[in-house]
Protein backbone atom coordinates (compact mmCIF):
# COMPACT_ATOMS: atom_id res chain seq x y z
CA UNK A 1 0.00 0.00 0.00
CA UNK A 2 1.20 3.56 -1.11
CA UNK A 3 2.13 5.39 1.86
CA UNK A 4 0.66 9.19 1.64
CA UNK A 5 -0.68 12.02 3.58
CA UNK A 6 -3.86 13.05 2.86
CA UNK A 7 -3.96 16.25 4.04
CA UNK A 8 -0.97 17.22 0.82
CA UNK A 9 -2.31 19.44 -2.08
CA UNK A 10 -0.79 18.82 -4.94
CA UNK A 11 -1.20 21.93 -6.53
CA UNK A 12 1.34 24.14 -7.44
CA UNK A 13 0.41 26.81 -5.15
CA UNK A 14 1.56 24.30 -2.16
CA UNK A 15 5.17 24.82 -3.05
CA UNK A 16 5.33 28.05 -1.82
CA UNK A 17 4.77 26.47 1.71
CA UNK A 18 6.60 23.42 2.05
CA UNK A 19 10.26 23.61 2.02
CA UNK A 20 10.63 19.78 1.86
CA UNK A 21 8.80 17.93 -0.57
CA UNK A 22 8.56 13.96 -1.67
CA UNK A 23 7.01 11.86 -3.84
CA UNK A 24 6.30 8.11 -4.56
CA UNK A 25 10.21 8.83 -2.48
CA UNK A 26 11.25 4.88 -2.75
CA UNK A 27 15.09 3.57 -1.42
CA UNK A 28 15.73 0.14 -1.89
CA UNK A 29 19.68 -1.90 -1.55
CA UNK A 30 19.77 -5.27 -2.51
CA UNK A 31 18.23 -7.47 -5.18
CA UNK A 32 15.98 -10.20 -5.47
CA UNK A 33 15.50 -12.03 -2.16
CA UNK A 34 17.82 -9.65 -0.35
CA UNK A 35 15.75 -6.53 -1.46
CA UNK A 36 15.04 -4.37 1.05
CA UNK A 37 12.46 -1.70 0.52
CA UNK A 38 14.28 1.32 3.48
CA UNK A 39 11.73 3.67 1.91
CA UNK A 40 8.61 2.51 0.28
CA UNK A 41 6.66 5.37 -1.95
CA UNK A 42 6.56 7.86 0.62
CA UNK A 43 4.92 10.83 -0.05
CA UNK A 44 5.46 13.77 2.52
CA UNK A 45 4.95 17.82 2.50
CA UNK A 46 7.29 19.70 5.51
CA UNK A 47 6.22 23.40 6.20
CA UNK A 48 8.99 25.62 6.12
CA UNK A 49 10.18 26.83 9.48
CA UNK A 50 8.34 23.38 11.10
CA UNK A 51 9.70 21.11 14.19
CA UNK A 52 9.30 17.49 12.73
CA UNK A 53 10.26 14.42 14.22
CA UNK A 54 10.69 11.15 12.48
CA UNK A 55 10.05 8.47 15.25
CA UNK A 56 9.87 4.84 14.83
CA UNK A 57 11.60 2.08 15.73
CA UNK A 58 15.56 1.10 14.57
CA UNK A 59 14.96 -0.03 10.31
CA UNK A 60 11.83 2.05 10.06
CA UNK A 61 13.55 4.15 7.34
CA UNK A 62 13.38 7.53 9.41
CA UNK A 63 17.33 7.48 8.99
CA UNK A 64 17.25 6.82 5.34
CA UNK A 65 15.09 9.69 4.96
CA UNK A 66 16.67 11.99 6.73
CA UNK A 67 19.58 11.38 4.54
CA UNK A 68 17.49 11.41 1.08
CA UNK A 69 16.57 15.19 2.21
CA UNK A 70 19.90 16.08 3.12
CA UNK A 71 20.87 14.72 -0.73
CA UNK A 72 23.91 12.13 1.23
CA UNK A 73 21.96 9.22 -0.40
CA UNK A 74 19.90 8.84 -3.40
CA UNK A 75 16.20 7.84 -4.06
CA UNK A 76 15.74 4.50 -6.42
CA UNK A 77 12.87 5.82 -7.64
CA UNK A 78 10.36 8.78 -7.02
CA UNK A 79 11.08 13.20 -6.63
CA UNK A 80 12.77 14.53 -3.72
CA UNK A 81 12.88 18.48 -3.80
CA UNK A 82 14.09 20.91 -0.85
CA UNK A 83 14.13 24.35 -0.81
CA UNK A 84 13.32 24.90 -4.60
CA UNK A 85 15.68 22.02 -5.92
CA UNK A 86 14.62 18.96 -7.15
CA UNK A 87 17.61 16.76 -5.64
CA UNK A 88 17.25 13.83 -7.98
CA UNK A 89 18.40 16.01 -10.97
CA UNK A 90 21.87 17.54 -9.53
CA UNK A 91 25.13 16.51 -10.71
CA UNK A 92 27.76 16.01 -8.19
CA UNK A 93 29.11 19.37 -8.15
CA UNK A 94 25.51 20.56 -7.41
CA UNK A 95 24.62 18.29 -4.90
CA UNK A 96 27.33 20.01 -3.04
CA UNK A 97 26.25 23.70 -3.86
CA UNK A 98 22.72 22.18 -2.78
CA UNK A 99 24.25 20.86 0.78
CA UNK A 100 26.20 23.93 1.57
CA UNK A 101 23.31 26.15 0.83
CA UNK A 102 20.42 24.49 2.05
CA UNK A 103 21.06 22.10 5.10
CA UNK A 104 22.86 21.77 8.10
CA UNK A 105 23.67 18.42 10.50
CA UNK A 106 23.57 17.13 13.55
CA UNK A 107 24.96 13.46 14.08
CA UNK A 108 24.63 11.85 17.54
CA UNK A 109 28.18 11.65 17.50
CA UNK A 110 29.69 15.53 17.13
CA UNK A 111 32.06 15.28 14.52
CA UNK A 112 34.33 17.56 16.14
CA UNK A 113 38.24 17.68 14.66
CA UNK A 114 39.96 17.37 17.66
CA UNK A 115 43.06 19.54 16.59
CA UNK A 116 40.73 22.39 16.04
CA UNK A 117 39.19 24.68 18.98
CA UNK A 118 35.66 25.09 19.58
CA UNK A 119 35.56 28.46 17.47
CA UNK A 120 37.60 27.12 14.52
CA UNK A 121 35.47 24.08 14.38
CA UNK A 122 32.35 26.30 13.91
CA UNK A 123 34.62 28.14 11.72
CA UNK A 124 35.07 25.52 9.43
CA UNK A 125 31.35 25.00 8.68
CA UNK A 126 30.44 28.61 8.77
CA UNK A 127 33.28 29.70 6.26
CA UNK A 128 31.36 27.18 3.44
CA UNK A 129 28.61 30.03 3.71
CA UNK A 130 30.48 32.85 3.71
CA UNK A 131 30.78 32.98 7.58
CA UNK A 132 34.09 33.74 9.78
CA UNK A 133 35.17 34.21 13.57
CA UNK A 134 32.78 36.45 13.83
CA UNK A 135 29.89 34.71 13.31
CA UNK A 136 31.34 31.72 14.60
CA UNK A 137 31.66 33.74 18.22
CA UNK A 138 28.51 34.75 17.93
CA UNK A 139 26.76 31.30 17.02
CA UNK A 140 28.74 29.83 20.14
CA UNK A 141 27.76 32.82 22.60
CA UNK A 142 24.02 31.65 21.42
CA UNK A 143 24.67 27.96 22.51
CA UNK A 144 26.45 28.79 26.03
CA UNK A 145 29.72 28.59 25.37
CA UNK A 146 30.90 32.11 24.74
CA UNK A 147 33.92 31.28 27.38
CA UNK A 148 34.66 28.12 26.24
CA UNK A 149 35.52 29.39 22.73
CA UNK A 150 39.01 28.62 22.58
CA UNK A 151 38.97 25.42 24.40
CA UNK A 152 39.95 22.16 22.15
CA UNK A 153 37.03 19.05 22.28
CA UNK A 154 39.04 16.84 24.73
CA UNK A 155 38.59 19.75 27.37
CA UNK A 156 34.47 20.21 26.91
CA UNK A 157 32.06 17.32 28.13
CA UNK A 158 29.83 15.75 26.13
CA UNK A 159 27.04 18.27 26.37
CA UNK A 160 29.28 20.71 25.64
CA UNK A 161 30.89 19.25 22.16
CA UNK A 162 27.08 18.77 21.32
CA UNK A 163 26.88 22.47 21.74
CA UNK A 164 29.57 23.42 19.24
CA UNK A 165 28.09 20.94 16.87
CA UNK A 166 24.32 22.92 17.02
CA UNK A 167 26.56 26.46 17.04
CA UNK A 168 28.41 24.53 13.82
CA UNK A 169 25.11 24.41 12.35
CA UNK A 170 23.79 27.99 13.04
CA UNK A 171 26.66 29.68 12.09
CA UNK A 172 25.93 27.84 9.14
CA UNK A 173 23.16 29.76 8.45
CA UNK A 174 21.06 26.63 6.55
CA UNK A 175 17.23 27.12 6.31
CA UNK A 176 17.07 23.07 7.01
CA UNK A 177 18.66 21.67 9.83
CA UNK A 178 18.75 17.85 10.07
CA UNK A 179 18.98 15.81 13.29
CA UNK A 180 20.11 12.45 13.47
CA UNK A 181 19.74 10.90 17.22
CA UNK A 182 21.30 14.18 18.54
CA UNK A 183 20.91 13.38 22.34
CA UNK A 184 21.34 9.75 22.06
CA UNK A 185 25.05 9.67 23.33
CA UNK A 186 23.78 12.02 26.53
CA UNK A 187 22.99 12.16 29.72
CA UNK A 188 19.22 13.70 30.17
CA UNK A 189 20.32 17.09 31.68
CA UNK A 190 22.66 17.91 28.76
CA UNK A 191 20.01 15.93 26.25
CA UNK A 192 17.39 18.69 27.47
CA UNK A 193 19.64 21.82 26.38
CA UNK A 194 20.02 20.31 22.86
CA UNK A 195 16.98 20.34 22.95
CA UNK A 196 15.86 23.43 24.03
CA UNK A 197 18.52 24.62 21.71
CA UNK A 198 17.09 23.18 18.70
CA UNK A 199 13.49 24.69 19.58
CA UNK A 200 15.02 28.18 19.88
CA UNK A 201 16.98 27.34 16.57
CA UNK A 202 13.34 26.53 15.26
CA UNK A 203 10.98 29.31 16.94
CA UNK A 204 13.61 32.40 16.81
CA UNK A 205 15.86 31.86 13.75
CA UNK A 206 12.60 30.24 11.69
CA UNK A 207 15.04 27.04 10.81
CA UNK A 208 13.24 23.99 9.78
CA UNK A 209 14.19 20.95 12.11
CA UNK A 210 13.37 17.93 11.01
CA UNK A 211 14.99 15.20 14.09
CA UNK A 212 15.12 11.16 13.86
CA UNK A 213 14.49 9.73 17.33
CA UNK A 214 12.88 6.69 18.84
CA UNK A 215 11.78 8.32 21.97
CA UNK A 216 8.34 9.33 22.11
CA UNK A 217 8.84 11.75 25.13
CA UNK A 218 11.67 13.93 22.72
CA UNK A 219 9.09 13.71 19.68
CA UNK A 220 6.49 15.58 22.29
CA UNK A 221 8.33 18.82 21.83
CA UNK A 222 7.77 19.30 17.85
CA UNK A 223 5.08 20.93 15.77
CA UNK A 224 4.72 17.42 14.28
CA UNK A 225 5.31 14.00 14.48
CA UNK A 226 5.60 11.63 11.79
CA UNK A 227 5.56 7.57 12.79
CA UNK A 228 7.41 5.58 10.47
CA UNK A 229 7.51 1.92 9.92
CA UNK A 230 8.68 -0.55 7.27
CA UNK A 231 9.73 2.39 5.01
CA UNK A 232 6.06 4.04 5.21
CA UNK A 233 4.46 6.68 6.85
CA UNK A 234 2.26 4.67 9.56
CA UNK A 235 1.38 8.08 11.28
CA UNK A 236 1.22 12.10 10.97
CA UNK A 237 0.09 13.94 13.73
CA UNK A 238 0.63 17.12 15.75
CA UNK A 239 3.19 17.47 18.33
CA UNK A 240 2.25 19.48 21.87
CA UNK A 241 4.40 21.94 19.88
CA UNK A 242 2.20 22.74 17.02
CA UNK A 243 1.16 26.02 17.02
CA UNK A 244 -3.00 25.92 17.08
CA UNK A 245 -3.77 28.04 13.56
CA UNK A 246 -0.51 27.77 11.97
CA UNK A 247 -0.04 23.74 11.69
CA UNK A 248 -1.67 23.48 8.41
CA UNK A 249 0.10 20.43 6.52
CA UNK A 250 -0.09 18.65 9.87
CA UNK A 251 -4.17 18.50 10.31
Amino acid sequence: MTATNPTIDPGPDDRIAAIVRLRSATRTYGEGATLVRALDRVDLDIAAGQYVVLLGPSGSGKTTLLNIIGGIDTLTSGTVEVNGSVVEDLDRQQLTEFRRANVAFIFQLYNLVPTLTAVENVQLIAELTGGGRERSVAALAAVGLGDHIERFPSELSGGQQQRVAVARALAKDCPVLLCDEPTGALDQASGQQVLDLLGELNREHSRTVVLVTHDETIAERADRVIHMIDGRVDGDRAGAGAPIAENELSR
